[in-house]
């Protein structure tokens, strides 16, 4: 048949041959000619070849085709962007409406959270007061009866300042000597701590309560660990006892149906929320009084409304240009004060100390020189007056102590204008100069002042010729009666630094710290405040002392007025005569007695009494140590008279590790306080015991003293058992004789974290720190010979100023040693003297 090809070609009017003439089909043929070819043969059916018409190709679309073709497509592609960016906007939108309803729905939970938490807050607030009110009513009965006494000495700090303490969890155990407050047999004690006591120091314990009459000690005292401790590794105790719900209910348990409180350490919010769960009142600072107790600024405020003196003293500094310009302040003022103190507001013990003496520093001492000479000559320009102006000069000069309390109470940063040049030596010598007590805390003086400045900081003046660092620890119940416990005073291994506590103290005078301590008793009492409370004391010098004051203060007071019993306000003696419608009496007719019938009935009464205070003798403190070295009000500080002055330095309302010395000291020695001479004496039940040797006075062979050290640590020590370091103490000598009531205890011991602290009983304060010394050896070498395993190998003691500075904040065996060595070399010297 005939091929399509052929076809195509007749019908576009083109031949095979003829003509030589090319056509448009014939070359349109000859480009298809190949893919007709190769195209498959089509099936060969009836009528195909008959009704197969070929189809001219297109020649392409038009030029308008093209153009609908373009406008589509733009068209499409411009719907398609539009709608992908409204659907991005309302993505975006959907994405906020979804984050504004998520912060809406957040806000709203924690307004309803907070007005839920103020009203728990409120409830518990409202608990605490009713429980307090409760307990200082019932106090009276609560002693007669048997209580219990609930010790929470939780270190409820800050989270960042927890996380640089070493060996936290241990310390929160380290007033473990808080159990022997069970000496009064009518309380028990319930111990809280955060971890399991070794069964060997419980042993221990227990058979020091068992010579001294406890026949059942675990009868008295419980331990309790908090199931949760182990949530953190910086848990607070407090913290940890509220995530324990089976310590709670325990403790529940053991005071149900009994008088009960809590004994706490630091007072915070968390401490208030046990009080609820457990629904027991707190012997501590409450809710109200919390920030006046635990900040080193409000000890300014305390020792002033107490009317004790205090040195010149700058609080609440809280940004480093007020720190220096306060200081620089300071520095102008009293150029004659050469060692500044410089305290963190929260920090205890030492870690938070750092100091520098400003005599050392040549720049500084020559702006200081210069300062006071642009003051010089600016004050004698104005007139030459004095500060206080007006006609109290002449008075001021008379009594140099005036001077010196006027000045300390005035604010330092008032002289900033003349201390420029100082504020900018000190700006640059400061962190160079500064010397920190505890490295280990604080590498460098930035360190230190950027946590000064974030929590708050003091400056205070450090006295020339410090004689004793002392302390006053009282006890106020909740019906507001103030009792001293004791005295101690501190041994430091380098300034500021305590690594030993003398008790008694060994300088100083007794009516003073008694005085102190009953005044700023008093003061927290009316603040609220319950519990215990420690004053610390610096005795030095009087740089004011003046011998002709000597004969005038023993000279009698001559009589302002009738009845000079009476109290008279100085500045209203003019009006001496008008004070009673009583005729004036001469001299000679004092004798007489005045006839009552001229006396109205109104001033009958105060007459009778006048009469009376007139008959009465002398007071005879009027001259005593108290008055000269404390003061009377308006003048508070010592007098040119008294050969010694005092400054209150700090305040701690809580139970310190000095005062809870007191009670192992109390009950193992068998010793009570002798209010009259501040000394600690054998009760009437120790004294067959000590019969045997007693010398021939035997009222001062009943006296005993007490040297505890702090807590330390001794590398080597966690290499050793409890059984193994008891045994090699002992061997060394390290033990108490109960029947006469000298030796050496344990008043805290943890191997684990090389931890210790020994209190030491002897007659003499030498003998005491002799005990100790070997005490604190026998320990470093049971340590150095289980370090090395070899007998008898005694380990290089070095100075801690020649070590590197260490990794550790605590106190070390070394600090230890160098104190003690201090102080024999002290009564070494005093003896040869």
């Amino acid at each position: 048949g005939e091929q399509p090809a052929d076809r195509w070609r007749e019908a576009n009017g083109g031949g095979g041959g003829g003509g030589g003439t090319t056509g448009v089909g014939e070359t349109f043929g000859t480009f298809f000619t190949d893919l007709l070819d190769s195209a498959p043969e089509p099936p060969q059916q009836a009528g195909y070849a008959s009704s197969y018409a070929l189809v001219p190709v297109a020649t392409g679309p038009s030029n308008e085709e093209i153009r609908e073709l373009a406008a589509t497509f733009i068209s499409s592609h411009w719907r398609g962007l539009r709608q992908r960016r409204q659907f991005a906007q309302k993505l975006r939108a959907d994405r906020a409406a979804r984050h504004i309803q998520s912060s809406w729905a957040t806000a709203l939970t924690r307004i309803v959270t907070k007005t839920e938490l103020h009203r728990i807050q409120q409830e518990e607030r409202v608990a605490y007061t009713r429980l307090m009110e409760d307990f200082g009513q019932d106090w009276f009965q609560s002693k007669q009866m048997r209580r219990v006494e609930v010790h929470i000495s939780s270190l409820t700090f800050s989270e960042t300042r927890r996380q640089h303490i070493e060996s936290y969890q241990a310390l929160q155990a380290a007033q473990i000597s808080r159990i022997f407050r069970l000496m009064d047999p009518k309380r028990d004690v319930i111990f809280v701590a955060p971890k399991q006591l070794h069964e060997d120091v419980l042993d221990y314990y227990a058979k020091i309560m068992q010579f001294r009459g406890i026949k059942n000690p675990p009868g008295r005292f419980q331990v309790v660990v908090p199931e949760n401790m182990h949530l953190t590794h910086r848990l607070s105790l407090s913290q940890g006892l509220l995530c324990s719900p089976k310590a709670l209910k325990r403790i529940k348990k053991l005071v149900s149906g009994r008088q009960a409180y809590i004994v706490p350490d630091v007072v915070s919010h968390t401490e208030l929320k046990v009080s609820a769960a457990l629904n027991l009142p707190l012997f501590g600072a409450g809710p109200r009084n919390m920030a006046l107790t635990a900040s080193k600024s409000n000890g300014k405020k305390l020792a002033q409304l107490a009317e004790l003196p205090i040195g010149p003293w700058v609080a609440d500094i809280y940004d480093e240009d007020e720190f220096f310009t306060s200081l620089a302040g300071l520095v102008v003022k009293f150029p004659h004060i050469r060692t500044w103190l410089f305290k963190i507001d929260d920090e205890r013990d030492s870690r938070g100390l750092a100091y520098i003496d400003v005599s050392k520093i040549r720049e500084v001492s020559e702006a200081v020189r210069y300062s006071g000479h642009v003051a010089g000559h600016s004050s004698s320009a104005s007139g030459g007056g004095t500060a206080g102006g007006g006609g109290g000069g002449a008075a001021e000069e008379q009594n140099p102590a005036a001077v010196s309390r006027r000045e300390a109470s005035e604010e330092p940063a008032l002289v900033g204008s003349d201390a420029t040049e100082v504020r900018h030596a000190l700006r640059r010598f400061v962190p160079k100069r500064a010397c920190l007590c505890n490295r280990g805390a604080y590498p460098d003086f930035g360190a230190w002042l950027a946590e000064a400045t974030r929590v708050g900081c003091v400056i205070q003046a450090v006295p020339d010729s410090i004689l004793s660092q002392t302390g006053v620890h009282v006890q106020i119940d909740p019906d507001g009666a103030v009792n001293v416990l004791g005295t101690s005073e501190a041994v430091t291994s380098q300034p500021f630094v305590r690594a030993a506590s003398f008790f008694p103290h060994t300088r100083g005078n007794w009516e003073v710290l008694q005085e102190v301590g009953l005044r700023m008793g008093h003061v927290l009492a009316g603040k609220g405040v319950v519990g215990f409370a420690s004053v610390d004391v610096v005795f030095f010098e009087n740089p004011n002392f003046d011998p002709m004051y000597v004969g005038d203060e023993d000279r009698e007071p001559t009589p302002v007025m009738i009845g000079g019993g009476t109290p008279v306000d100085p500045r209203h003696l003019m009006f001496s005569d008008l004070r009673s419608p009583s005729p004036a009496m001469s001299s000679d007719s004092q004798d007489r007695t005045p006839m009552p019938i001229s006396l109205p009935e109104s001033r009958q009464a105060d007459y009778d009494l006048a009469m009376q205070l007139k008959d009465l003798p002398p007071n005879p403190k009027t001259n005593s140590a108290v008055s000269m070295v404390l003061g009377v009000s308006p003048n508070v500080g010592a007098s040119p008279s008294s050969h010694f002055a005092c400054w209150v330095v700090d305040v701690d309302a809580r139970l310190t590790d000095e005062a809870a010395s007191l009670f192992p000291l109390q009950f193992t020695a068998q010793l009570r306080l002798d209010s009259s001479t501040g000394h600690f004496r054998l009760t009437t039940a120790a004294k067959a015991g000590d019969s045997v040797d007693a010398p021939e006075d035997d009222a001062d062979a009943r006296i005993r003293w007490a040297l505890v050290s702090r807590i330390a640590a001794a590398p080597g020590l966690e290499r050793m058992s409890h059984q193994a370091l008891f045994q090699a103490a002992k061997m060394r000598g390290v033990s108490y004789d109960l029947f006469h009531n000298i030796g050496t205890i344990f008043t805290f011991l943890d191997v684990v974290h090389s931890l210790f602290a020994l209190l030491t009983v002897d007659r003499t304060p030498e003998a005491c720190a002799k005990r100790l010394a070997s005490g604190v050896s026998a320990l470093m070498e049971g340590a150095a010979q289980s370090s090395s395993g070899k007998a008898g190998a005694k380990p290089k003691v070095s100075a801690p100023r020649d070590l590197k500075p260490p990794e550790s904040d605590n106190l070390l065996i070394t600090d230890v040693q160098v104190a003690l060595r201090a102080v024999q070399k002290r009564w070494v010297e005093k003896s040869r003297t």
